[in-house]
């Protein structure tokens, strides 16, 4: 190869190492010695100038304990300052805080737990919610200026309850329930306080019955209502999200609130205006994916910010978007992280969580799972991120050989990507699916599939993924295909 040919080469591989360094060198542990068992679930809300975040440690005999630790404004533990509560198996956690104190609530035996910390996060106050085991699920909280708003799921309804800076606490009160529909359940709910009421948004699935287990349900729909500062619902008839999304999250400016949706393999945005009646914008696409991701929201005082967690093959990223009041992202953000998580999964071990303190810093926690340890929290600051790069080149002059029931697709590409998502299309649902990933030195992949059959191959990276190319199975011999 000449020179000529060969400096463009060197030129972007230098690159490439340089933005991969630079999205590798984030994070925090928030485990101040290597964790005995998988930690999971973290929940993360501000502290003063730093952070207190929370999440499960698994305890012998079933157990679980609630670990909190403190974080500096440089996203550092601090050693001691922290709490941990032993619990049987919890279902569910948030967290909030207030100038002075920081509440933590939980599910568990069927009950609504929680326990005030001090600003140092030593234990205050452990408060039970509710007086009798039962059906509950999907806790999340609020500070609303003067006391906490504690809400969950308690199919077929949705209950709160407030928790004073005193450590009072007052009964619980259903705020919305479907009616004469005992068949749809209220699930997921989320809320942000927008200075007079509350935001809540929420799931709704189907609860037919059936006469063996069932699988549980996802949600069919999200929906959004206010609430007021007593606690009661001021929309009877929530406001309907359309589309297919698994998870709703919310924040609010005090003029307008922004919804994150998850759905299978994207990130959206809703604003949700509240001046005369509930009124929703149209939904704003600000991520996409091949695969499973989650999100998170927030507002710092002056924009949202939206993070979000994706993976590929033994690859993960965490991305952010900030968002403006009108709902316009801009200055997508990107870091490099651990490895996914056991069993590949972001949602089952937990979501990502985001946090704002008091002086405006944002951070945001997630779980990694290192080679040969345990999944444990970390801390990542949102000015730890680097700019995220475009979306990798497009795949080229995708061909396919057709031999006995499988085939051999053929592509060519430049480097640059992490990888290769093959995807088949549907013609019964008119949409592609995924069919498998390919690493990035790949060039070829064997699939099982029948002459007619579309395939597309993109390529993927952490600035999202390409436009594809797309091959038709066809009846053309198989040949030795060249290396491009």
């Amino acid at each position: 190869m000449s020179a000529s040919r060969s400096m463009p080469r060197v030129v972007l591989f230098l690159f490439l190492v340089l933005v991969s360094l630079s999205l590798f060198a984030a994070g925090h542990d928030l485990t101040t010695s290597p964790p005995t068992a998988n930690q999971t679930r973290p929940v993360l809300t501000g502290n003063g100038s730093g952070f207190i975040a929370a999440w499960l440690d698994s305890a012998p005999q079933g157990r679980t304990t609630i670990v909190s630790r403190r974080a500096s404004a440089d996203g550092e533990p601090i050693a001691g300052a922290g709490a941990a509560i032993e619990q049987s198996a919890v279902q569910s956690i948030a967290i909030a805080h207030n100038p002075t104190d920081t509440l933590v609530v939980w599910i568990a035996d069927g009950n609504v737990y929680a326990e005030q910390l001090s600003p140092s996060g030593t234990p205050l106050n452990m408060i039970r919610l509710t007086s009798a085991n039962g059906d509950v699920s999907d806790v999340a909280v609020a500070w609303n200026g003067s006391r906490y708003f504690v809400i969950w799921s308690s199919p077929p309804q949705l209950i709160g309850a407030f928790v004073a800076p005193d450590g009072s606490s007052t009964a619980p009160h259903p705020f919305f329930s479907e009616p004469n529909r005992p068949t749809r359940d209220p699930v997921l709910p989320d809320l942000a306080w927008d200075g007079q009421h509350f935001v809540v948004v929420f799931g709704e699935r189907p609860n037919a019955p059936c006469q063996v287990t069932c699988p549980i349900a996802n949600p069919d729909q999200f929906r959004v209502m206010r609430v007021s500062a007593a606690g009661d619902a001021i929309d009877s008839a929530p406001l309907v999200i359309t589309g297919s999304h698994f998870r709703a999250h919310v924040a609010s400016s005090g003029t307008e609130s922004l919804i994150a949706l998850d759905s299978v393999s994207e990130v959206s945005t809703i604003v949700a205006h509240a001046e005369s009646g509930l009124t929703l914008d149209p939904e704003t696409p600000l991520f996409r994916w091949y695969s499973e991701i989650s999100s998170a929201v927030a507002w710092d005082g002056a924009m949202y910010t939206v993070v979000w967690r994706y993976v590929a093959r033994d690859t993960a990223w965490t991305g952010a978007a900030y968002v403006t009041r009108s709902n316009l992202p801009f200055d997508y953000r990107v870091t490099s992280t651990g490895p996914p998580l056991p069993y590949g999964s972001t949602l089952y071990w937990g979501r990502p969580t985001i946090a704002v303190n008091e002086t405006g810093l944002t951070a945001f926690a997630i779980l990694e799972a290192p080679p040969s340890s345990f999944a444990r929290p970390r801390l990542y600051l949102a000015s730890e991120l680097a700019a995220m790069p475009a979306p990798p080149p497009a795949p080229r002059n995708a061909v396919s050989y057709f031999g006995g029931n499988t085939a051999r697709i053929d592509w060519q590409s430049d480097d640059g990507a992490a990888g290769f998502v093959v995807e088949v299309w549907s013609p019964f649902e008119n949409s592609w699916y995924f069919y498998g990933t390919v690493p990035a030195d790949a060039r070829t992949i064997s699939v099982y599939t029948s002459i007619g059959s579309l395939f597309r191959i993109r390529a993927f990276g952490p600035g999202g993924l390409s436009e594809g190319t797309i091959t038709s199975i066809g009846s053309m011999q198989r040949r030795r295909a060249d290396r491009h």
